[in-house]
């Protein structure tokens, strides 16, 4: 007879339930019975878990609940069918590592329970047990009380099924979301020996893809689950009167509390009004312990709430948030703007003649901002115009506009000031974007990969999926208005962004507007060639790669390698031909062109793409949206895509069908993109009928007088 069962409940758990499954078949100590129950799902988890354990060689006990009634029951009704020595729990959204069933059959010997560790979502599992970093001890209950409880939850934890049976145990169903602490508690009470592993990995939680459950667009997840706590606080200590564990149980109430009502959460007053009653009633019992050792303005507000004095409480926590600001401001520390922004920040301080403007972060003078400001420049001298660059001193610009460092006291200022902000990409979220300030964003590209909350999971460092959605959903909730070149992007843009229709301005992009106005001047074309110092006579091809997001070394950080062989190409093309190597600004490595030099030239750091457009016989890109803009011209097109099945399918996947619709050929191979980008003109006219579908499809809206459409927008609610 099999000594474990492995118990897993769920519900509606479509995106994650799988790879649960599949963790469990894939453990190499298959001597364990499995419990499954459905408790009651309605979306297609029944049918993925019956087909996956149909062709799993073990017999399974598989429960179906007709409605949903929460995990504690759904657990209670799988309890009545363990028949092992051991039971242990896995939600239907986390992994166990595949030697993690062996390892802990190996440790567990008879005793009364085995307490393991659960980590983080990563893609990084460990295929063995390392020993140099795993750490066993064998416990006492009365020594160490609290082993069991560390996560709030029995996930990753053995139980002896004798006790379990014994003594009746069972989960809490009165509680709706922290029920584990009931069930945990009352098996504590008969544990005498234990093992308890630590410092390395075998159970892991789920990502997260969905930040927002379902439908609901914005992050309540404290809200929702405070009261809950706050009961199973009170019944966890109904059920024990070991002052160990009770001590343990209120610090970890004690740190919800302060975690929870924190002054700088944005939605602090929201959580004051929504859950006066719970948090009255656990200060009222913890009153002494949360004001041990507190700051005399959390003291304060403690007592303040433990008599019912909400207004008075609430007016406290502000003032919390106000002397942390005082203190950084007369600390002289590098957050001292930010706090100065944050302190004075008034809708009466902003001026509806001053605008703001950033590209890319304050990267450079260029894109959508740049055409925008500088035809209201031309036609609105009076206004006051600011931009912002990480260096000022860096980047020249037309007109009297006022140059602002980024993070300096002006750059808040600025913000502070200014009643519209025009730019191309996320601004930080410290910045508040007041009632009665006009927040344009041009955005950058018609998409072609999934954006935001179109991406199921999100590979970038320093976040995770769920962190990413939110601050972006955070962000595009304060766009007042988003600039889309075409109906395509406009439909791409409601989900992604979650834009609706009336906040959208499907105008084509500012720009381009150079594309169109441009495209038959010679004279600045050549005077573009002249300021390149590039060779006369010769034809000029593009290659503007995209970035991947898989290659990071760290936040902000990309490496990228060049992959079109610039050795072959100079050889095959060297005498007729420049090649413009255009990386994306995220890329960290500096090019090494020696050898090069007169064949390609990098113009990563160019300010303006467009005008590199507009001097390129033909563009190499391979998943860029720079094939939408360039599309504009007419103009030749190679897809180098020499990774496509891994992009494809590993990353962020395309919303058009890659394969069919674009405007060239797709090339794998860097010799052929060679021959290739021999015959331009044949290849123009091969693909005419695909390039004039393309520039329909996604170009024909732009006509040169986007900046137009803004600025005069801007003028007219200055007034």
């Amino acid at each position: 007879m099999n000594k474990l069962s492995i118990i897993i409940t769920f519900y509606n758990n479509k995106d994650h339930i799988l790879d649960c499954i599949e963790s469990i078949k894939s453990q190499r100590n298959q001597n364990f019975d499995l419990i499954i129950v459905d408790d009651g799902s309605t979306d297609s988890s029944a049918n993925l878990v019956k087909e996956s354990i149909n062709t799993y060689d073990k017999h399974i006990n598989f429960i179906t609940l007709e409605n949903n009634s929460g995990h504690a029951h759904a657990r209670n009704i799988a309890l009545e069918h363990v028949n092992t020595q051991y039971v242990m729990f896995l939600d239907a959204d986390d992994q166990l590592a595949s030697y993690s069933v062996e390892y802990y059959l190996s440790k567990v010997n008879g005793l009364d329970g085995l307490v393991a560790p659960i980590h983080k979502f990563t893609m990084n599992k460990p295929q063995y047990v390392n020993k140099d970093k795993v750490r066993v001890e064998y416990l006492t209950q009365n020594s160490n009380p609290n082993s069991f409880l560390r996560k709030n939850t029995v996930c990753n934890i053995l139980f002896k099924n004798a006790i379990i049976q014994a003594h009746n145990i069972r989960f809490n169903e009165n509680l709706k979301i922290y029920t584990d602490a009931s069930f945990v508690l009352d098996y504590m009470k008969y544990v005498e020996r234990f093992a308890r592993i630590f410092d390395f990995p075998f159970y892991y939680r789920g990502e997260v893809y969905d930040p927002f459950e379902g439908n609901t667009l914005t992050d309540q997840e404290f809200i929702l689950t405070f009261e809950d706590y706050v009961n199973s606080y009170f019944d966890s200590i109904e059920r024990t009167d070991n002052k160990k564990v009770i001590h343990f149980l209120t610090n970890k109430m004690k740190k919800e509390i302060k975690n929870g009502f924190d002054p700088s959460l944005k939605d602090i007053e929201l959580r004051y009004n929504t859950l006066e009653k719970p948090l009255v009633k656990v200060v009222k019992s913890l009153k002494w312990d949360l004001m041990k050792d507190s700051k005399i303005l959390y003291n304060l507000e403690i007592l303040f709430l433990s008599m019912n004095a909400i207004e008075n409480a609430k007016y406290v926590n502000n003032l919390r948030y106000v002397s942390r600001h005082v203190k950084n401001i007369l600390q002289n520390n590098k957050l001292k703007n930010r706090s100065k922004y944050q302190l004075f920040d008034k809708e009466e301080g902003v001026d509806s003649n001053t605008i703001v403007f950033e590209s890319f972060g304050g990267k450079n003078y260029s894109d959508s901002p740049k055409y925008i400001y500088e035809y209201m420049q031309r036609n609105y001298p009076q206004l006051n115009y600011i931009w912002v660059f990480a260096k000022p001193e860096q980047n020249v610009i037309i007109g009297n506009a006022e140059k602002v460092k980024k993070g300096s006291k002006e750059y808040y200022d600025a913000y502070s000031k200014a009643k519209f902000w025009v730019t191309n990409a996320r601004l930080p979220l410290y910045l508040n974007k007041k009632e009665n300030q006009i927040y344009i964003q041009t955005w950058h590209g018609t998409p072609l990969k999934r954006l935001a909350n179109d991406m199921k999971v999100v590979r970038m460092p320093g976040t995770t999926t769920s962190n990413y959605k939110k601050n972006f959903y955070a962000e595009t909730s304060r766009w007042d208005y988003l600039v889309s070149p075409n109906r395509y992007s406009t439909n791409i843009f409601k989900t992604a962004f979650w834009m609706d229709e009336e906040r959208t301005m499907e105008i084509g992009y500012p720009r381009n507007d150079v594309l169109v106005n441009k495209s038959n001047d010679q004279e600045y074309i050549e005077q573009i060639k002249k300021d390149l110092n590039l060779p006369e006579g010769k034809k000029i091809i593009m290659y503007a790669p995209t970035w991947r997001d898989d290659e990071f070394v760290k936040k902000g950080k990309y490496l990228f390698d060049l992959k079109i062989n610039l050795e072959n190409l100079q050889k095959e093309l060297g005498d007729e031909y420049v090649i413009l190597l255009r990386m994306h600004y995220l890329i960290s490595n500096a090019l090494d062109l020696n050898g090069y030099e007169d064949f390609a030239i990098d113009v990563s750091n160019y300010n303006d793409i467009s005008e590199l457009y507009l001097i390129s016989d033909a563009l190499i890109t391979d998943y860029s949206s720079v094939m939408f803009d360039f599309g504009i011209l007419k103009k030749p097109q190679f897809f180098f895509a020499y990774d496509i099945e891994k992009y494809d399918k590993g990353l962020r996947g395309f919303y058009m069908n890659y394969m069919t619709d674009l405007p060239g050929e797709i090339i794998t191979d860097e010799f052929k993109l060679a021959e290739e980008l021999k015959n331009i003109d044949e290849h123009k006219e091969k693909y005419k009928d695909k390039i004039e579908k393309f520039y329909e499809k996604f170009c024909s809206l732009e006509k040169g007088e986007s900046s137009k459409y803004i600025g005069d927008y801007i003028f007219n609610n200055t007034k």
